[in-house]
């Protein structure tokens, strides 16, 4: 066969080797957009469109649509609505994640996966051995499988249109914690994945035995336990979760109270994920991204590298060697209505550029069980999160402030991008808030070294001696490698250290193009995240009778700088101590200034 002749050969079918079927790398749109167009086209959702000014003898002929599979009338059923993507891993081709793919080419979650989920959602193991079979000891003292009562055929779309959005089946895993925390020269290369977005399955369970209805009820209160573990791959990312579907169309959700560590109401805004078709999506994996980084920062202030990297993933999970299930996943639901998808539009060359943005009302996030956890790591998840929200955000350009709302003249002119992102506890959640009475921020200095301790507390409970810390790593959170600054800002146009990223500072002194802001890449430099963030948090105050509330319109400015040891950055660090209105709330000199 000549090259000419394999490239008539569908991706699905190709050899996953360079310049041929690579999909999995997402700096090349093409092939993993050709591959969901060759898929579609064998499985079309729609039928093509007629013309009817050809004669009948003349036109092609048009591809029928896929008949949807039918279960048996033996078969119950129940409908369920993902609630943002599942992968449902074929596991067939190398570094290609995508869905099993039955016989018509449709998509399909396996009834043998089915029933490991199922089978693990049993209370009892009698309930176990009689749903789904087990094993027994015959008289003769073999051992003998048993099958249960219960048949599972999987589940299925319910329509075409619920699965087969041609904008939405690719999808992008951009994992950046090496390069971010550890060392920007890390690879940091995004790709490719295939997963349903929203879409909404039939699943379907049978029985060898007649069963009453109550039954029945029960048997799928033992799935929709199930499901509210996560089916598929990647749950602990937030994928994998669905809401039921009720027969009139009502979509109600599946409770996780009972594996609930905690939940947080939250607001926010920021600069939206963009698929490799240049849409926006609101992503909740993003979550768990930045707890994972901040998880992994604060272990490196307090013990070796290997004992950081190994404790960070008996969390989160992941596959160091060995596929590591973690022990906490994350979940977020938002209403519809609560979340809006835009975009920024500016101009730097005359030429528009649109870049897509959120704006989240209201949503909800949970951190969840997926197995036993310790009182001091349930603690230490508690001030994980707050400590996520006082220094920072979630999703992209998280280390700088939304730019539209502390600094809208900087699109005066049109032909800026928008930079950064503001998150916010709502009242609901008030007992996340850090609070802060004192002008002299000393209850932030004491939240940041309780946050400290409980890592430690939780590193020794693990096992392990808290000693020692990763010194050559670019974010390591120890406080001979991090210093905290911050300033009360009377209102939301009060940010002094904005402008310090976009012109001089002071005596013409600029950290616009230094290492310290990632820009100095563009000047040769191998750094291109910089060692510089920059926050506006809300200020929360007790009052005298011992109530929770924010001071309206006022923030904590807090700006957090990894020196280093540059003459640039030791500049900037004096120019804070000695010029401006911040004081240190956290560190001590680097050694290197």
């Amino acid at each position: 066969m000549t090259d000419s002749d394999a490239n008539h050969v569908p991706l699905m079918f190709q050899a996953q080797i360079p310049d041929r079927g690579k999909i999995q790398y997402a700096g090349n749109v093409e092939p993993a957009s050709k591959w969901v167009d060759q898929w579609l086209l064998g499985c079309p959702p729609s039928p093509a469109q007629v013309d009817e000014t050809i004669p009948i003898w003349k036109r092609r002929p048009v591809q029928p649509t896929v008949k949807l599979p039918e279960f048996g009338d033996a078969v119950e059923t129940q409908d369920y609505q993902i609630r943002w993507r599942l992968i449902t891993n074929s596991g067939q081709d190398e570094d290609v994640i995508r869905p099993i793919i039955g016989a018509k080419g449709l998509p399909f979650f396996s009834g043998s996966s089915m029933k490991g989920a199922f089978r693990r959602a049993c209370l009892t193991d009698a309930e176990r051995d009689r749903y789904c079979g087990g094993e027994e000891i015959t008289p003769q003292g073999e051992t003998k499988t048993v099958p249960g009562i219960l048949r599972f055929h999987g589940g299925y779309p319910v329509d075409m249109a619920s699965w087969a959005k041609r904008d939405r089946l690719v999808d992008v895993v951009h994992g950046q914690q090496p390069y971010q925390v550890i060392d920007s020269g890390a690879n940091h290369s995004a790709n490719v994945q295939i997963s349903l977005y929203q879409s909404q399955l039939r699943f379907g369970i049978s029985s060898v035995e007649p069963l009453s209805q109550q039954d029945w009820q029960h048997i799928w209160q033992i799935w929709e336990r199930a499901l509210t573990y996560g089916i598929g791959s990647r749950v602990s990312a937030g994928y994998g979760y669905v809401d039921k579907v009720n027969p009139l169309g009502s979509i109600v959700p599946l409770s996780t109270s009972d594996r609930r560590i905690l939940a947080a109401e939250l607001k926010g805004q920021g600069l939206a994920s963009q698929l490799l078709n240049k849409i926006g999506e609101f992503r909740p994996n993003m979550f768990k991204a930045v707890l994972r980084g901040h998880t992994l920062r604060l272990l490196a202030g307090v013990t070796n590298e290997t004992v950081a990297q190994a404790l960070t993933q008996r969390i989160w999970g992941g596959i160091d060697g060995d596929a590591t299930v973690g022990k906490v996943g994350i979940l977020f639901t938002v209403d519809e209505g609560n979340l809006q998808l835009g975009e920024h539009i500016y101009r730097p060359n005359r030429q528009p550029v649109s870049m897509p943005t959120y704006t989240l009302k209201q949503g909800r996030l949970e951190l969840l069980t997926c197995g036993d956890i310790s009182p001091q790591l349930r603690k230490f998840l508690r001030y994980l999160l707050r400590f996520s929200m006082l220094i920072g955000g979630f999703g992209k350009s998280w280390r700088r402030i939304h730019h539209g709302l502390f600094y809208p003249s900087y699109f005066q002119k049109g032909d800026k991008p928008m930079i950064g992102c503001h998150w916010e506890f709502l009242p609901a959640s008030k007992k996340l808030w850090v609070i802060n009475n004192v002008p002299n921020l000393a209850l932030v200095t004491r939240f940041l070294a309780e946050t400290q301790q409980s890592a430690i507390a939780w590193l020794v409970s693990a096992g392990y001696e808290a000693q020692g810390y990763v010194q050559d790593w670019r974010e390591t959170w120890h406080p001979h490698q991090v210093q905290v600054w911050g300033r009360i800002a009377q209102d939301q146009q009060d940010s002094q250290a904005v402008e310090w990223f976009h012109r001089a500072y002071f005596a013409q002194q600029s950290i616009k193009d230094t290492e310290l802001t990632g820009w100095a890449a563009k000047k040769g430099f191998d750094s291109q995240v910089g060692r510089i963030w920059h926050r506006m948090y809300p200020r929360y105050v007790k009052t005298k009778e011992g109530k929770l509330i924010r001071r309206q319109d006022e923030y904590i400015e807090l700006l957090t700088v990894f020196p280093d040891g540059s003459e640039e950055t030791a500049q900037f660090l004096e120019f804070l101590d000695q010029t401006s209105e911040f004081n240190r709330l956290w560190g001590r000199n680097h050694v290197g200034t």
